[in-house]
């Protein structure tokens, strides 16, 4: 399941080192609008509040329910309980198998997940409208009737016990444990939602119980739904499903409260063996959610170091170059809050004294002098975008809604931030700074790297620091207990999940095109629900086309766009764009790239006339070019440390050879010492052209607006001579099945297993569709129930056929802990086999095409969705009515027609393997199914 309290993006781990992680799940609420929330709430009887949100833009609903139990209610010797639980509450009923949740709602065509904070515990699910009712029955069963286990413990311990490594084998996996019992003073935010597995191995199925007993109640939930949904008949469904359970004790005060403020200042220094760049911040306790003073300090936040022109970033990585990456950022939760500023510095020379001094005088200068008017307009333009950017999907309104009830107790606040935010005043970010900034309250923090624990890291077959694994404890309660003591289901409720009928899933977007004389294709997307409009400049030529000697060129060119233009140098040009709150980036995948621009409605015309200017007036400036290959090298040495990103770097140069696809679109370290300022002039000069490029304008604008500001803009985009062909080599030929074992020290190793694929445009693409979603697609997979449910190896497995423009693959990805690593590749090879013995049931093939048919539209609620589709039909020579045709191609699949696509594309003999893990313990078992070759 989902957790919020780690981030994968190594900038924001690096830059604040998990000083910020635990705000990353806590939605925000919308703007825009004088009741951009117009939802309803009632309260059942039993204390369960029931929060409906009617949205009838698209035939979609989200639900949620939202427990008020996070990792701060749980008795310290028992961390990870709440976690546990998300887990745990997926496992059945006497109704319900330990894999039907997943089935009944991808049978829908919905999705779902959990995710578990340290206030709240949150069950998500989006489904076609219809099956609202499917949903709410799955809730109350497993609110009322779960059945846990010794079993079902064991099972679901091993599978936490495996996310908690793939966390800890994260660069800097191991912080925030370190940190937050520092930040937080031993208080009830002083661990993290994952837990502490001895403190699990030491638990048992009937303590578990307890804590299902006491917090899993009615009156410790809110159920969100929002969507294509009637308030009254939502209403009446959760009085059906939820009214008849009674109302329980109330749960029990923290056992650990919120900890005390230091009233001096702390000095806190963490060696990290997997972090291989310095990392300084200062953070100080600030205050709750909902505390008036909770959007001054995020505004604050802001202007110290939200955005590239903020006054940390302009300091330390700008003027300075004391740091590759500078933040800052404020956040609360339910009872406490932190502000933070952080920097990472150069993992090849860092002077962390003067980093921390330069924090320290900007802060001090923030509390002596206050804001300007033009920094506070900065940040609240930013705050009002995101607040409209929060009604964009029906999933983020309900998320914005729930988090207001359970973790801000303020449900109307929803309706009041868009004014809160504009009435903020430069004297209220004076104010928050000087109350809460205080000297005595910092807490300086230095996280550096352990050469000792590097070294160790590497040389031995355990890295250090790791928990000892416990016996698990038994329980007197073996067999274990369904539902909660005394509980009898009423006779009106249905035995079976009220599944309805599949709506008929249409694909109803009106688009419009016309093509400038210069070739620029121009692409109008219309929808006025937000007041929100992205323009997205599609180029052909990707990384595939990157010099020889330059590989990388494509990514750090279209990262340079916005770093000087003809009319704007770099600084000058963040100051604009964050003053408007205009976002414009980017890109190069190995297919294509793209510029992608963001704006409220008002502000469109001036993102088109920058959009515009990045795309055809670039320059890219020397000095800003170092810079950037400084800060890249930086995150590429934080990368390169990941056992994931080692895996499939493994993967793609073992099969793909000399091919483009052997590489990623972004610049290896050893690369960046190839990039010139002037190769990457030369190479946008040749390939960033009118007619090899495709602009979409999409939301709230209408055709001819769009159309005209186009022609404004772009019509004097010239360029000279023929297009340059866009050509690949052929894909190697394929060789005998190997293993590659990468050795890396841990106590984890990553898995791959991947051969050669196909593309959209091969006949049997439809087939292997199916054959993911059977396979390894989703919870209900082969691969899930054998790999995971069955035998608890891992946390994830996933697989399937994956189309690229040019050429396809078919990739297995897990990873599990050393001893079992073998017994998991096996496994899974077993059920890749099993595809081509075994044609899918009646049953998986149903449930396959239901999911693919309800998904469809779900995975396409908004016009920015659209653009991707449009973007790929067009760059892989798709038919125009490819989307019309794709769900009569999947409808039309038997399973005759999956089990002969897997056996005409699966190969056992043309595998290869990866793995990333400790040679030493694995290669005599792994050499026992494939011959082996170790990397070093």
């Amino acid at each position: 399941m989902k957790r919020f309290q780690r981030t994968g993006a190594w900038g924001v781990v690096a830059a604040l080192a998990v000083l910020l992680s635990a705000c990353a799940g806590l939605g925000k609420s919308g703007g825009g609008a004088d009741k951009p929330f117009d939802y309803e709430v009632i309260t059942l009887k039993n204390g369960m509040n029931v929060i409906t949100l009617e949205d009838h833009s698209t035939p979609i609903a989200a639900v949620q329910v939202w427990y008020h139990v996070g990792s701060k209610n749980e008795q310290p010797d028992r961390r990870g309980f709440a976690h546990m639980f998300e887990h745990m509450m997926f496992r059945g009923t006497d109704h319900l198998g330990p894999e039907d949740h997943f089935k009944y709602i991808q049978a829908s065509g919905g999705n779902n997940n959990a995710y578990t904070a340290f206030d709240q515990t949150v069950y998500v699910q989006e489904v076609p409208s219809n099956q609202v009712e499917l949903v709410l029955w799955l809730e109350a069963e497993r609110m009322g009737f779960l059945r846990i286990d010794e079993e079902g413990f064991n099972t679901e311990r091993e599978v936490v016990k495996e996310e908690y490594r793939m966390g800890a084998e994260q660069p800097y996996g191991t912080v925030a444990d370190k940190l937050l019992a520092e930040l937080f003073q031993g208080g009830a935010y002083s661990w993290t939602p994952i837990g502490k597995m001895d403190e699990l191995d030491a638990a048992t199925a009937a303590e578990l119980q307890e804590f299902w007993n006491t917090y899993y109640v009615p009156n410790n939930a809110t159920l969100v739904v929002a969507g294509d949904i009637k308030h009254d008949e939502v209403q009446d469904l959760a009085e059906k499903y939820f009214g008849w359970m009674p109302r329980y004790d109330d749960p029990p005060a923290l056992a650990v409260p919120r900890g005390p403020i230091n009233t001096e200042e702390l000095k806190i220094k963490i060696k990290e063996k997997n972090g291989p760049a310095p990392i300084v911040g200062i953070a100080y306790r600030t205050v709750s959610a909902g505390s008036p003073d909770e959007l001054p300090l995020e505004l604050m936040g802001t202007i110290l170091g939200g955005n590239e022109s903020s006054r940390i970033y302009r300091r330390l990585v700008t003027e300075d170059a004391l740091a590759t990456v500078a933040m800052g950022a404020a956040f609360s939760l339910e009872i406490d809050g932190l502000a933070a500023v952080g920097a990472v510095l150069s993992p090849f020379g860092a002077d962390k004294d003067g980093a921390l001094t330069a924090l320290r005088e900007e802060i001090e200068r923030l509390r002596a002098e206050g804001p300007t008017e033009e920094e506070l307009e900065k940040a609240k333009n930013n705050a009002l975008r995101d607040a409209v950017k929060s009604q964009m999907s029906i999933s983020s309104k309900a998320q914005v809604l729930g988090s207001a009830a359970v973790v801000e107790h303020d449900l109307e606040g929803v309706n009041r931030r868009f004014d809160r935010i504009r009435a903020v005043t430069t004297d209220d970010i004076q104010r928050v700074a000087q109350e809460y900034l205080l000297p005595e309250r910092q807490m300086e923090v230095i996280i550096e790297p352990s050469m000792l624990g590097f070294l160790m890291n590497q040389i031995s077959k355990t890295a250090p620091e790791e928990e000892e694994e416990t016996e698990s404890a038994t329980s007197t309660t073996s067999e274990g207990q369904v539902g909660k003591p005394g509980l009898v289901r009423p006779d009106y409720l249905p035995d079976t999940p009220p599944m309805a009928d599949m709506l008929q899933a249409e694909l109803d977007v009106e688009t419009y095109e016309i093509t400038l004389p210069n070739g620029l294709r121009v692409v109008a997307i219309p929808n006025h629900e937000v007041p929100y409009v992205t323009a997205t400049l599609g180029m052909q030529a990707g990384a595939f086309t990157d010099p020889p000697e330059m590989p990388g060129a494509a990514s750090i060119a279209y990262q340079m766009l916005t770093r000087g233009t003809d009319l704007h140098t770099y600084e000058e040009l963040t100051d604009e764009l964050d003053r408007y709150a205009i976002s414009i980036a980017g890109s190069a995948s190995m297919d294509t790239a793209d510029i992608n621009m963001g704006a409220v409605t008002d502000q469109l015309d001036r993102g088109m006339e920058f959009l515009a200017e990045v795309a055809m007036m670039p320059t890219f400036p020397k000095e800003e070019l170092e810079d950037l290959i400084t800060q890249t090298r930086t995150g590429k040495a934080i990368e390169e440390k990941n056992p994931d990103y080692l895996a499939d770097r493994e993967v793609r140069r073992r099969l793909y050879g000399d091919h483009p696809y052997s590489r990623s679109a972004d610049p290896e370290l050893a690369d960046l010492d190839n990039i010139t300022a002037e190769g990457l002039r030369s190479w946008y000069g040749e390939y960033a052209r009118p007619d090899l490029s495709t602009l979409y304008i999409a939301g709230d604008v209408s055709k001819a607006k769009a159309f005209a500001l186009a022609t404004k803009y772009f019509a004097k985009w010239t360029t000279e001579g023929e297009a340059p062909e866009l050509s690949v080599p052929d894909v190697p030929a394929s060789q005998p099945t190997h293993i590659y074992l990468v050795d890396k020290s841990g106590d984890q190793s990553q898995i791959r297993i991947a051969q050669r694929g196909i593309t959209r445009r091969d006949p049997l693409y439809f087939p292997t569709r199916i054959l993911n979603q059977v396979l390894g697609g989703g919870f209900g997979s082969r691969l899930n129930k054998s790999i995971r449910v069955d035998k608890g190896l891992t946390y994830a497995v996933f697989g399937g056929f994956w189309a690229q423009r040019f050429a396809g693959s078919f990739y297995v990805t897990t990873f599990s802990k050393n001893e079992s690593v073998a017994e998991a590749i096996v496994g899974i090879l077993e059920e890749m086999d099993s595809m081509k013995t075994k044609a899918p049931t009646d049953e998986e093939l149903d449930m396959a095409k239901k999911y693919l048919a309800g998904n469809f539209v779900i995975s396409r609620e908004t016009p920015q969705s659209i653009v991707g589709d449009l973007w790929m039909i067009q760059t892989q020579n798709l038919p125009d009515d490819y989307l019309r045709n794709y769900l009569a191609g999947i409808g039309s699949t038997t399973s005759e027609d999956v089990k002969s696509a897997a056996n005409k594309l699966m190969n056992d003999d043309e595998l290869v393997i990866v793995v990333v893990g400790p040679a030493d313990d694995l290669k005599a078992d792994l050499e026992k199914i494939a011959p082996v070759t170790v990397v070093k």
